[in-house]
């Protein structure tokens, strides 16, 4: 698990060099000390930007409702694009053209570290080493998904907690892979997550309800990679780990809310929520009504 690390300032600093002109920022994961992945969401001027090269793989979609058109230069030669609403682009970490736009344009941008990259798909259960490819003015729903999850956890400051964005970076970051190229590897792992390994888990979730419990700590309590974690832990429960989580933080808030002494804001606290509005969310979700109905009723 040792490719999990904290890569922030390097991946946001790879957004801005890939931005490389004049910009209004509208969102950004900046400051919140997330892993693996950054994302912020710009509105680009008319400036001409440069080719230069970044150190991250990084994955944009259109925003906005406008269609946005220019040139950009490919192997010498100036070619036309556009880009409607809802498009994306798969830039490798190496060199991007330089781009000479007639309209404006809202992108959300990813970057990804491709050491992490790397990580995800070799803990993958497959005969073959998948590698990312460069994807050009490309739809797909799940990835355009996953981006707009992604900016909306950074546009909370995080508010959902490490464990919910480590899933949405691995899921975006296999389903990226997906469209990658395959290359035979003889190394197919077939464990299971035994049942015993799962109450550890479990309990360390149970231990750590009022923390911001992340992936990594979790799939090294089950002794395997975050990605076999994520799979055989959903095999096992019919749940993601962060769905889970939460199951359990609202099961505490119930217990702890028959005490009528106890005021919901230190019940969200003692149960892992950062404030009252977000543990009546979740719970509204998850058992239908309010805390406070659900107060009432008992």
């Amino acid at each position: 698990m040792g490719f999990l690390m904290s890569v922030q300032l390097a991946a946001n600093d790879s957004i801005d060099a890939f931005v490389r002109g004049t910009s209004v920022r509208k969102s950004s994961s900046s400051g919140l000390g997330w892993e693996s992945i950054a994302v912020e969401r710009h509105e680009l001027g008319l400036a001409d930007r440069s080719e230069i090269a970044t150190s991250h793989h990084i994955v944009t979609l259109t925003s906005g409702l406008k269609v946005a058109s220019g040139e950009f230069v490919w192997n010498g030669r100036h070619l036309r694009y556009t880009k409607p609403p809802g498009v994306m682009h798969l830039y490798l970490a190496g060199v991007v053209p330089a781009v000479y736009p007639s309209t404006q344009i809202d992108l959300i941008m990813c970057a990804l570290d491709p050491v992490f990259v790397e990580g995800v798909s070799a803990e993958q259960e497959s005969p073959f080493a998948i590698k990312l490819r460069e994807q050009m003015n490309f739809y797909d729903g799940a990835v355009g998904s996953l981006i707009r999850l992604i900016e909306g956890e950074a546009k909370s400051g995080g508010a959902s907690g490490r464990l919910y964005l480590d899933h949405l970076a691995f899921a975006l970051t296999l389903r990226l892979l997906n469209f990658g190229t395959k290359n035979q590897d003889p190394h197919v792992s077939s464990n299971s997550l035994s049942h015993p390994r799962l109450k550890r888990v479990i309990e360390r979730m149970q231990s750590d309800l009022d923390k911001d419990i992340d992936l990594r700590t979790l799939a090294i309590e089950s002794g395997y990679s975050a990605s076999h974690f994520l799979r055989m832990f959903r095999a096992a429960t019919g749940f993601t780990p962060h769905r889970y989580l939460l199951q359990l933080r609202v099961a505490r808030a119930q217990a702890m809310m028959k005490n009528k002494a106890v005021h919901l804001i230190d019940v969200a606290l003692a149960c892992g929520f950062s404030s009252h509005a977000q543990l009546s969310h979740v719970f509204r979700r998850i058992v239908g009504v309010t805390p406070s109905e659900y107060r009432r009723r008992i």
